[in-house]
């Protein structure tokens, strides 16, 4: 009989706090939340298409969808997300399957807890 062992990957999301303070101090925190908000749901909806992509073997839009994702990560302080995005890129333009297969399920992990880990932040310091 074989015995198959089962691996949980816990991702840490990886947030720049600084990033988010400077918001504050930028759009005041009314409009930092505002900002927040719509850039958290920009993110979900840009993670999505490139997990659309994924699925669709569709390397040029992924690889062009997960720098934009990179970009709007790092301009609310996602660092770990930004990095996960611009691997998911880079592993695109390899063309190494078993590569973009394992970049894109941890983009897909540190996706759902770098929203998670910003809304909790939001909730306590904004």
């Amino acid at each position: 009989m074989t015995n198959v062992t089962r691996l949980r990957v816990n991702e840490a999301a990886r947030l720049d706090t600084d990033r988010l303070e400077s918001l504050v101090l930028e759009y005041g925190e009314p409009g930092a939340e505002r900002f927040l908000g719509r850039t958290l749901e920009d993110i979900a909806v840009r993670l999505n298409r490139v997990e659309r992509s994924w699925r669709r073997k569709d390397m040029v839009r992924l690889c062009h969808g997960a720098r934009e994702l990179s970009g709007v990560a790092e301009m609310v302080g996602l660092t770990t997300l930004a990095r996960a995005a611009e691997n998911a890129s880079s592993a695109a333009i390899s063309g190494d399957l078993a590569a973009m297969a394992s970049t894109m399920s941890r983009l897909s992990r540190i996706g759902e807890v770098s929203l998670i880990s910003i809304w909790d932040q939001q909730d306590q310091s904004i």
